[in-house]
């Protein structure tokens, strides 16, 4: 069988969520299938795959480089597949060509866009509902993260449920960085964090969907018994971060909240390694990542009470109503006043976090790509 994959999304210097599942699930594959000669893996990408280039060494791997700044998917992309179609191809995001092999499997990580509308910006809500629709329509088999967004696309795009497998995201543990980065890091001495500095952590994409205002809200409630305590909102710009700005600005923040915008693996191991708290107050998710992240660090998480954090973090995390600043700050001062509470949270997180493999959810994938 030949298997295309579109690895566009594989390297990204500033990857987030969906960059960081194309990474592990393309990985997780290509390690499954290396002893398998009777297959073949095309890696679609505009440029050239590093990392690969230096794991794999593989006469079945091959890989296409199709250069292009715009349209990539839709109309390159599109070429390939009409010149040259894989068996079948996997795509591990949420657009596919518009030209297709006969068999093509795509994963749709969330369709918070239609929960959250107003989240959104015009643009990216009528691509996103477009793209969706066009790959419940022409897709052979859809996988999704999580029961939530299995629901979502039979609710809301009328998917047939025997089209639709769940395979959660997987877990591997990250490489331990050495505390001597703290002296190192740039953001680090700028913003003055070491690992004695009392703070909680938040990490993703700064926009909307992630409730973010709610919870500088509610740290402006708690830090007025906790006036030591800062709060890190680590990730990325995106569609609504003029209102975070807005609300520090506004709660006079600026010396409390501190935005480091995007930061690197390592620095994120540290932030994730000294926090106290790990906030996580979503509007909507399709699974959660970063919780999973903080069990591996043993951090108390607090997050919110919907159905995909509910999903993945089972009795593991301390939950509260997304809408109440009142309930967020409450939450914030139980994780940090109630040490057992705490302990009995993080204990549960580390049991948790073994029903989570990229392995696992690797294997699963194939088996749905072979099957299609």
């Amino acid at each position: 069988m030949k298997i295309g994959i579109d690895a566009s999304r594989y390297n990204h210097e500033q990857a987030t969520g969906v960059e960081l599942y194309s990474w592990h699930i393309i990985n997780g594959i290509i390690q499954e299938m290396l002893n398998n000669h009777s297959d073949e893996i095309i890696l679609y990408s505009k440029e050239p795959i590093e990392y690969l280039n230096k794991q794999v060494d593989h006469k079945n791997i091959f890989k296409k480089i199709i250069k292009a700044k715009r349209l990539w998917t839709l109309f390159h992309l599109s070429k390939e597949m009409m010149k040259n179609p894989p068996d079948v191809l996997f795509v591990p995001s949420h657009t596919l060509p518009l030209y297709l092999p006969k068999k093509t499997v795509i994963t749709i990580h969330d369709v918070a866009f239609r929960r959250e509308k107003k989240i959104y910006s015009l643009f990216q809500y009528h691509h996103l509902n477009w793209s969706t629709k066009f790959a419940v329509k022409r897709a052979s088999k859809i996988i999704v993260p999580s029961e939530t967004t299995k629901n979502d696309l039979i609710e809301l795009f009328r998917c047939p449920a025997a089209k639709i497998t769940v395979i959660p995201h997987g877990f591997s543990a990250p490489k331990e960085v050495d505390d001597s980065l703290f002296g190192v890091s740039e953001i680090f001495k700028y913003f003055k964090i070491t690992k004695e500095l009392p703070y909680i952590l938040f990490v993703g994409r700064l926009e909307n969907k992630k409730n973010l205002a709610r919870l500088v809200s509610a740290f402006k409630q708690f830090s007025n018994d906790h006036p030591n305590f800062k709060l890190i909102l680590a990730g990325k710009r995106g569609v609504g971060f003029e209102d975070v700005l807005k609300t520090v600005d506004k709660l006079k923040l600026m010396d409390k909240v501190i935005l480091p915008g995007y930061i690197t693996e390592d620095e994120k191991f540290l932030l994730y390694k000294y926090c106290k708290i790990f906030a996580f107050p979503s509007l909507y998710e399709g699974f959660g990542l970063p919780v999973l992240e903080a069990f591996h660090h043993k951090k108390p998480v607090l997050c919110s009470k919907i159905p995909a954090l509910m999903e993945v973090c089972g009795d593991a995390a301390k939950y509260v109503d997304p809408l109440s600043v009142d309930e967020i700050s409450k939450g914030l001062e139980l994780l940090v006043n109630d040490v057992s509470f705490s302990d009995n949270l993080i204990s549960k997180g580390t049991e948790r976090l073994k029903k989570f493999s990229w392995e696992d959810s690797s294997k699963k994938t194939i088996e749905v790509i072979k099957n299609a």
